[in-house]
């Protein structure tokens, strides 16, 4: 009995704590977004972000990033050839992730690994694919980390009923947890009368 009291308040602590930041971080989300106008608001220089598109999946296995996959970014001071970047994209207002292929003074050409567009053997094309010019301004950072997948929980839980859902669990945890607690308690009066 003292085990399961001590495993149910870890499991409400555990629960109301992933409440917390995620209200938290969605909240300081909203508000650097859409308030002050930041594309995509870091955290300690850190953000993230869902990949919506397969431009950076040349099959190659290497280092593809696919669809749904979660992209970690970190902000540098520069950026080298080889760098795959997100990049604000102030014509379209979205943010991209692709990979750095030339760098002149302060002006980064960037683009995605293949068009999605396959030769006769079925290999993706990726000579000749279209360059962007981005300014080192627009560059929120270096994808420092790939989470295979993950996009679209994470994207999930940044919305308000993934938020909503995860306050839900938590109350069902405490109402299941006292309703055996109940029980456990009853069933302990019981032997104790006899």
């Amino acid at each position: 009995m003292k085990a399961f009291n001590i495993a149910k308040k870890v499991l409400i602590g555990i629960v109301a704590a992933l409440c917390a930041v995620l209200l938290v971080y969605n909240a300081y989300m909203l508000i650097a977004k859409y308030a002050c106008d930041i594309p995509m608001p870091t955290v300690f220089g850190y953000a993230g972000a869902r990949v919506p598109t397969g431009s950076m999946d040349d099959d190659s296995g290497d280092d593809d990033i696919e669809i749904g996959d979660f992209v970690i970014i970190h902000a540098q001071d520069s950026y080298e050839i080889g760098d795959v970047v997100t990049f604000y994209d102030a014509s379209a207002n979205i943010t991209v992730t692709h990979r750095v292929v030339d760098i002149v003074g302060t002006t980064y050409y960037i683009r995605g690994d293949t068009t999605g567009e396959r030769d006769e053997n079925g290999r993706p094309i990726t000579e000749g694919v279209v360059t962007d010019a981005v300014p080192l301004e627009n560059i929120i950072g270096k994808v420092v980390g790939v989470i295979p997948g993950f996009g679209g929980f994470i994207e999930f839980m940044q919305k308000p009923y993934g938020l909503l859902i995860v306050c839900g669990i938590g109350v069902l945890i405490w109402l299941v947890g006292g309703i055996i607690d109940e029980l456990l308690n009853r069933k302990n009066d019981e032997k104790e009368s006899e």
